[in-house]
């Protein structure tokens, strides 16, 4: 199988490993004498209302929450250097980054997916052209992302925001992402909605093993498992821990980092936590 999955997978994070798991996408964490009951969320990078249809379900936990954290924090400043990571270093163009050919062949997929000339983006990192060019295709019936909808909740309601990584951390996993795999997402761009769309039936689900299954179909999983999944579940969780011990905090993270044996689930478990599944309303 081709990566056809590939943008799906970097910026919605899905990423899942075998083992007996609730389908949920809510999870309660107590235990270890906190003071009151945190929650775990995961996340979709998405703007498509199909997977915020139980948004008031989430909101009731994050008004019970005290404070509230993401991946990142979601701040204006945090949004500015998110912007300047995007952009190539000084001097750089993509056509330093491709081949002739290569790079015509994203020419062609971004005029197709997004309407712009390439010459226009040629600042932009190539990683960064997989984002434009997915933001574009998708449903975008809600207002801001799960995420950014999240994050302005907890504003609105008074709680302190933070985030459990930092942008910094982020780029540079970004910039990992050879770009071998940003032609070959151009080179399948007509099979990419397919796969979002399987996506998306998993996610709405809570399914965690059809999720899982189609990890295993992407050729490009070792380095999405291992330098974009299972050490930043290690690096999320220990961050996690001093903040619901502290006060009640509603995590919210891309969805593949809860489950499997090395998931934020199971080492959370692993520390001495509780960690149960909740209903979610629709």
């Amino acid at each position: 199988m081709r990566k056809l999955y590939l943008s799906a997978f970097i910026f919605s994070v899905l990423s899942f490993s075998t083992g007996a798991l609730s389908q949920s996408l809510l999870w309660k964490i107590s235990g270890r004498d906190m003071p009151d009951p945190s929650y775990l969320y995961g996340t979709i990078h998405l703007k498509d209302h199909r997977v915020f249809e139980w948004s008031d379900s989430i909101y009731t936990r994050i008004d019970k929450c005290q404070a509230y954290a993401g991946e990142i924090d979601l701040s204006a400043e945090n949004l500015m250097k998110a912007a300047k990571n995007m952009v190539l270093p000084e001097g750089q163009t993509l056509r330093d980054r491709f081949a002739p050919d290569e790079y015509q062949i994203i020419r062609e997929a971004i005029k197709s997916c997004s309407g712009y000339e390439l010459s226009l983006l040629d600042r932009l990192k190539p990683v960064s052209l997989i984002a434009l060019c997915f933001m574009q295709n998708q449903s975008a019936d809600l207002e801001a992302t799960v995420d950014e909808l999240l994050y302005k909740r907890a504003v609105e309601g008074g709680k302190m925001t933070s985030g459990v990584e930092t942008i910094e951390e982020q780029a540079a996993l970004m910039d990992k992402i050879p770009d071998s795999y940003v032609l070959s997402y151009f080179q399948n761009l007509d099979e990419q909605k397919e796969g979002l769309d399987k996506l998306l039936d998993c996610y709405r689900s809570a399914d965690l093993q059809c999720l899982w299954k189609m990890m295993q179909e992407e050729e490009s999983g070792s380095l999405l498992n291992e330098e974009l999944i299972r050490v930043r579940n290690y690096r999320m969780t220990e961050r996690i821990i001093p903040l619901i011990t502290r006060q009640s905090t509603f995590i919210a993270l891309g969805s593949g980092h809860l489950p499997g044996e090395e998931g934020v689930i199971a080492l959370l478990r692993k520390a001495g936590f509780i960690v149960e599944a909740e209903r979610i309303i629709w």
